[in-house]
């Protein structure tokens, strides 16, 4: 093994990169065996703890501020993490805004959350060939350590949940993101929703969301956030994942 470790500083690759291109290559020799084969996926994998909660987003409530977008990118930054935003809103007219919103803040328009469901078996999890999405001990959060990512891609393809079309995105930018993992190419890794478990306070979406802190204030009067956090019991997330994808 550490003649191993000695070639590759000594063809001037970190073990992180070479880590990355081996894993890239097993990848690729998979796909180019038979078509239906997962090497790593189990056919009926095994229930993961479930997470301590999950954001779970009322679109008849969202403004499409992008302040959620905005503090989740600042507080992974701030963490030395891609801050590619692990929650995006887009435009969607099959939102029925609810009267509240219209009333405190007339017509913005129409809009849809699509964070990660924390989903109890975690597809993106089991079809990880370098074992880069752990379980946070204290949250139970499905997240992507960067440090272990080889940007294979798989967990982007394994997530079950797909995102509106990106010229629907509100912030106009184009990433790439197909479903809830998002690739940067900043970073050269992929990056999902982690409930910012390092965070005493919780999700910095949460928190922040300027219609969630009117609530609370009591200014907006409803019994929803526009941005909560359920605890994610399993009967949760289905109703969740119906709604979501029938929207």
């Amino acid at each position: 093994m550490s003649e191993s470790i000695e070639l590759v500083e000594d063809a001037g690759l970190s073990r992180r990169e070479f880590v990355r291109q081996v894993g890239a290559g097993f990848v690729a020799l998979a796909a180019v065996g038979s078509g239906a084969t997962n090497l790593w996926a189990s056919s009926s994998p095994n229930e993961l703890p479930l997470s301590s909660g999950v954001v779970m987003p009322d679109p008849s409530l969202c403004i499409g501020c992008l302040t959620c977008e905005v503090i989740c990118s600042r507080v992974h930054r701030e963490q030395g993490l891609s801050d590619i935003p692990r929650i995006r809103i887009f435009n969607d007219e099959a939102t029925v805004v609810d009267q509240v919103i219209l009333d405190a803040y007339g017509d913005r328009g129409q809009y849809h959350q699509s964070p990660c469901l924390m989903c109890p078996d975690a597809p993106c999890h089991h079809v990880c060939p370098a074992d880069a999405l752990p379980i946070d001990i204290s949250t139970n959060a499905r997240f992507i350590n960067e440090d272990k990512c080889i940007a294979c891609g798989r967990c982007a393809a394994a997530c079950p949940f797909p995102v509106f079309p990106e010229s629907e995105a509100t912030n106009d930018e184009t990433l790439g993101q197909l479903t809830r993992i998002t690739y940067d190419p900043a970073k050269n890794v992929y990056t999902k929703c982690d409930l910012c478990h390092w965070r005493p306070e919780g999700p910095a979406c949460v928190e922040r969301c300027p219609v969630n802190i009117r609530i609370r204030q009591g200014i907006i009067e409803s019994d929803q956030m526009c941005l909560d956090l359920p605890a994610a019991t399993r009967e949760h997330w289905e109703e969740q994942s119906r709604l979501d994808q029938s929207a």
